[in-house]
């Protein structure tokens, strides 16, 4: 797998410069029509990729240990030119670790290790910090007018299931895909029996990549046992995304996790008036059979549970910057769990390092700003994230705090066009000030820093 990595990253390389077209940065359209030799669609093709930079350390509280790490990677995409319709992608990546402290070393007080620096390299393998190379895509696309069809391993972008691109690696999936874009809708349908969650390395039919982060507690406060010993064929999705009232933006998603639950949910953005602007989500979720297997310590999800959501957003435009009112609650009818592995929780009140994935009988409240000065882009985000203590309803037994984020981009142009720098400050809080030190470590009380490049091309 890793000399076919490299193998592919030289000869795509060596054809782009074969081309000079190395140094554009945007995609060129060549015609295929006076092409008459199939080698022409592979030397014409689009080629991009990006390199990646990504420096992390967390400072936890007092004697608690603290980590840091910087990892280094790189991804190549290709995709041929389309002949009738038909074109071939391929997107390969390594990561390499360039310094770290021992970030498997046990905290002597909690006993845990290193939670978000690993995720920079493999949460499976953990310790593995050179032999990271991963094939992200390989897909046959047809397109024809208003619709394209994908077949193989992709990238997919939904409210709930997605790339979420915070580490060094995304989230990508195997199966089938469709899009159809009609003049007000858009349409998206898809199946998929295989996964690569972000910070691994292999590819896992769907059953086996859910739990591979974190299995949580049973509402009785043991562990979950539910990795490798679930059921399921694959998941389904279904989207609907509807423009045509003037200034309102309608969706409807369907993720149907086959054996384990089905999750419904719909989203409305709306434009109030030149400064004013909002949005509501409703998600639901039920139960399928069991949940996933037969025996309570291996289910996913509780069949006894209905989880009901809701999530709103208030903005307006002032001259100075945007601000934003967010707010998820919700309902003690159940928790709302969907695999980590495969997207984050799709609400208003999502930011880095937090979200409400896995509670039930609990709400976010967050406030943010955003500012764009020239090549700046300035976010400053608070959200208090208010749990319950009764397990049943607490996957990780996440206790109530707050979090602060500052997160500042700066796009390079002219000599630099294509690399910006990302730096993400984040501090969380716990509201509750008697917490032990094994329950904050990595957890609540913490500070962390992170800095990112990106050199896209």
């Amino acid at each position: 797998m890793k000399r076919f990595v490299f193998l592919f990253f030289f000869i795509v390389t060596a054809s782009s410069w074969a081309q000079h077209d190395f140094h554009n940065t945007e995609k060129k359209v060549v015609s295929s029509t006076h092409l008459t030799k199939l080698v022409d669609y592979f030397k014409k093709g689009h080629l991009s990729g990006q390199i990646r930079n990504f420096t992390m350390v967390t400072v936890n509280q007092g004697a608690l240990s603290n980590y840091h790490a910087n990892a280094i990677g790189a991804s190549i995409h290709f995709e041929t030119l389309p002949l009738k319709g038909f074109s071939i992608g391929l997107n390969g990546l390594f990561v390499y670790r360039l310094f770290s402290n021992d970030l498997l070393e046990a905290d002597e007080i909690s006993g845990t290790t290193s939670n978000y620096e690993l995720q920079l390299f493999d949460v499976e393998h953990k310790g593995n910090y050179n032999d990271l190379d991963r094939l992200e895509e390989l897909y046959l696309k047809y397109e024809y007018k208003n619709l394209t069809l994908f077949g193989g391993k992709m990238e997919i972008e939904t409210p709930l299931v997605n790339m979420h691109d915070g580490r060094m690696k995304p989230k990508v999936f195997s199966g089938l895909k469709g899009d159809l874009k009609l003049k007000h809708t858009d349409f998206t349908t898809a199946w998929f029996n295989k996964a690569s969650p972000r910070s691994t390395t292999h590819w896992y039919k769907i059953e086996e990549a859910i739990g591979l982060y974190n299995n949580g507690t049973l509402p009785d406060g043991s562990a979950a046992h539910y990795h490798e010993h679930l059921s399921s064929k694959g998941l389904g999705i279904l989207g609907i995304e509807n423009n045509k009232v003037k200034n309102t933006t309608v969706s409807i998603w369907n993720y149907y996790l086959d054996n384990i639950s089905n999750t419904g949910m719909i989203k409305a953005d709306i434009d109030l008036d030149s400064s004013f602007y909002g949005g509501f989500i409703y998600l639901n979720q039920t139960p399928i059979n069991k949940g996933g297997a037969n025996e309570s310590i291996h289910t996913y999800y509780n069949s006894e549970e209905q989880t009901n959501a809701f999530s709103a957003r208030l903005g307006y435009h002032f001259n100075w910057a945007d601000i934003q009112v967010n707010a998820t609650h919700i309902t003690a009818s159940g928790k709302f769990i969907f695999p980590r592995e495969f997207g984050v929780d799709p609400f208003y009140t999502f930011i880095s390092r937090s979200q409400i994935e896995g509670l039930g009988n609990s709400s976010a409240l967050g406030i943010t700003g955003i500012k764009r000065i020239k090549s700046f882009e300035i976010n400053c985000h608070w959200n208090r994230m208010l749990t319950t203590s009764n397990l049943r309803l607490n996957k990780y037994n996440l206790p109530s705090y707050d979090q602060f984020n500052l997160d500042l981009t700066y796009h390079f142009h002219k000599h630099l066009e294509g690399l910006d720098l990302r730096f993400l400050y984040v501090y969380r809080r716990a509201i509750d000030r008697d917490l032990s030190l094994d329950q904050i470590h990595n957890t609540v009380n913490f500070n962390q820093l992170n800095l990112i490049a990106n050199f896209n091309f």
